[in-house]
């Protein structure tokens, strides 16, 4: 029994991994840290810097060790006063967690009490009379008062009510509603839920990565920089399989940036896994993100080996293990995804007559200059959404779907063979294809956080419900789901480019899982994947009410066994009364009331039975007249 007090199934006392910090306080502290340390990072015993420095004695600094105490004796220059033991955890900090791990932790008694955890019957005794027995907070804290003995407290050590109240607050929602307000009232708060559909809509090696910007003036709906009905241009960021050139990732923005570029990248590693490494050309956002990553194909390296290889200091390629080989600059040819990008133009883009810019204003057809003309014209007179210019959500529906198609006709480039490049694609993986990574490795590649509510298990943003992915996840996020009217708060990580997925963290910055986005069910009763989507929905849902019900269980039976009493038990021990006596000598009647006697007759007789009688007695009386 001893095992299971050491802390209550189905509660989040586990100590995720942390990726984001959230506190200003720590966020400075991490930058003064990873400053003190960057000339660590970016030490190299031949550069010519390094052979100038000199210790406090004259020794010159020729190796890293002398480094270490050189940015130590510096430190203590600037009052700071680091040694060089401090400086060597630091490092091991900043490779095993990045930026992030360089600010002291987090009390490892966050979400746990010191009293309770000493003396676990208490816990027991407390979680049984507040959850199984339903009563409030202020009886369970007289319930441990009250049998100090039974529960081997000290009375010096007596917990305050404050102490009581807190702990029991922080047990999951879903144990508190279902002990305390029932089933139905825990299946229509905490339990997930399908949404249905209503309307039915349009709906590994080497990469090879670039922008695009398409030839086709759109009215934005989707961008949120952007006045909407405002025309803009698309820009596409793409990702393409060298071997087989499939098109495997893909992010638009009204800018391409380093930001949409880690948005396909994401979208491709999911599915994928991640490749050895990019092939890129030589702008900003590309040297960003290949920052500190390795060039080439190399046999058997050892990733990021160096000291200054690591999280904050890389772009994201480096951080997921991906090498980075550069084209010649200013030569578009030795990319053949300048290729794709021509044939996208060509067969996709021309095909909006009426919104296709042309390579440039002088070869842009009359179409489009009347279209852009009438377009102004309304946008001024507030009636943008009337202009025939297509959606920027119907254009990409549209790329995507295209994409599609590409990925699945017969390509006649060198290699290929008249193979579709899904077909060479999966008849060539890489045998050495490494995993994908960890979920919190990915939520470092998201740039953006917002705080959100949790609601019957899933995270609503801009209207899109996000759910998690599987049902370890699904137990995760269930500690989350509130009764509270705006639900409980959540740190989401997220990138604009890469809707189809988000990361959950808790406030505090740790990772807690991965969320994607609801798949909504069809009107279809008969089609067998609505048939399977139900009974995955079910399942999900059976899984989490079972684990809540059997941790209530658990409670009130461990409670029982260190001796835990009910109200009433306790209350008929306390006074000595035996629940089979009846009290009757206490107990003041009143007189019975009395009935009115009926006036009708008890057995009634029907008219015809009546008029025979009555002819009868008439017949008696006119045979004897002294009858009469």
């Amino acid at each position: 029994m001893s095992a299971h007090l050491a802390v209550l199934p189905f509660a989040p006392f586990a100590r995720p991994q942390r990726v984001a910090l959230t506190d200003i306080d720590a966020i400075a502290q991490a930058e003064s840290r990873y400053r003190l340390i960057l000339p660590l990072l970016e030490y190299h015993p031949d550069a010519p810097g390094c052979r100038m420095l000199r210790l406090q004695d004259g020794t010159p600094v020729t190796s890293f060790s002398r480094m270490v105490e050189y940015v130590s004796e510096q430190s203590k220059i600037t009052s700071q006063g680091v040694s060089t033991a401090t400086l060597y955890k630091y490092l091991a900090n900043f490779r095993n967690g990045g930026r992030p791990a360089l600010a002291d932790l987090q009390r490892k008694d966050k979400g746990t009490s010191r009293f309770f955890d000493s003396y676990p019957k208490a816990k027991w005794m407390a979680a049984y009379i507040f959850l199984d027995e339903r009563m409030s907070v202020r009886v369970a804290y007289e319930f441990i008062l009250g049998n100090l003995q039974l529960l081997e407290i000290p009375r010096e050590n007596a917990p305050s009510y404050e102490t009581v109240r807190a702990w029991l607050k922080q047990l999951p929602a879903a144990l508190t509603i279902y002990a305390r307000q029932g089933r139905k009232a825990y299946r229509d708060l905490i339990s997930p839920y399908l949404k249905r559909m209503y309307t039915d809509i349009y709906a590994n090696q080497a990469w090879v990565v670039d922008h695009m910007i398409h030839d086709i003036f759109a009215l934005n709906n989707v961008f949120d920089d952007f006045e909407p009905w405002q025309r803009i241009r698309i820009r596409l960021t793409s990702l393409i399989d060298y071997r087989s050139r499939a098109s495997l990732g893909v992010s638009w923005a009204v800018e391409g940036s380093s930001n949409s570029l880690a948005a396909a990248c994401t979208r491709a590693i999911q599915l994928y896994g991640p490749p050895e490494l990019w092939y890129l050309d030589n702008g900003k956002d590309m040297q960003k993100v290949a920052r500190g990553a390795e060039s080439g194909f190399q046999t058997d390296r050892q990733r990021l080996r160096d000291e200054f290889s690591w999280i904050e200091s890389t772009g994201f390629l480096a951080r997921t293990g991906i090498g980075a080989t550069f084209c010649l600059p200013f030569h578009p040819q030795s990319k053949h995804i300048e290729r794709y990008h021509r044939t996208l133009h060509e067969r996709y883009d021309k095909v909006w007559s009426e919104a296709y810019t042309g390579p440039d204003p002088f070869h842009r057809p009359d179409p489009a200059t009347l279209a852009m003309m009438e377009h102004s014209k309304l946008l001024k007179a507030g009636h943008g959404s009337e202009s025939n210019l297509p959606l920027a959500s119907t254009v990409i529906a549209g790329a995507l779907g295209w994409m599609e198609e590409y990925n699945n006709s017969p390509h006649t480039g060198e290699g290929m063979d008249g193979a579709t490049p899904m077909e060479v694609f999966n008849a060539n993986r890489n045998p050495n294809q490494r995993p994908t990574p960890e979920p919190a490795a990915l939520a470092l590649l998201m740039k953006n956080r917002e705080v959100r509510k949790v609601r019957e298990c899933v995270v609503t943003r801009r209207n899109h419900r996000y759910e998690p992915c599987n049902l370890d996840d699904w137990k995760t996020l269930h500690n989350y789901a509130t009764n509270e009217p705006n639900g409980r708060d959540l740190l989401i990580a997220f990138d604009e480019g890469l809707p189809e997925t988000i990361d959950a963290l808790d406030l505090d910055g740790n990772f807690l899982c991965r969320l994607q986005a609801e798949t909504l069910m069809r009107f279809a009763p008969g089609d067998p994947t609505t048939q399977a989507q139900i009974a995955e929905s079910f399942r999900i849902r059976r899984g989490l009410e079972k684990a809540t019900r059997e941790t209530l269980t658990v409670i009130s039976r461990v409670a029982r066994s260190n001796g835990a009493v009910s109200p009433l038990e306790a209350m008929s021990s306390r006074l000595q009364f035996n629940a089979g006596e009846t009290g009757i000598g206490v107990v003041t009647q009143r007189a019975p009331r009395s009935t009115k006697p009926t006036t009708e007759p008890i057995n009634k007789l029907i008219p015809g039975q009546a008029a025979d009688r009555l002819a009868a007695r008439l017949r008696r009386n006119s045979a004897d007249p002294s009858k009469s």
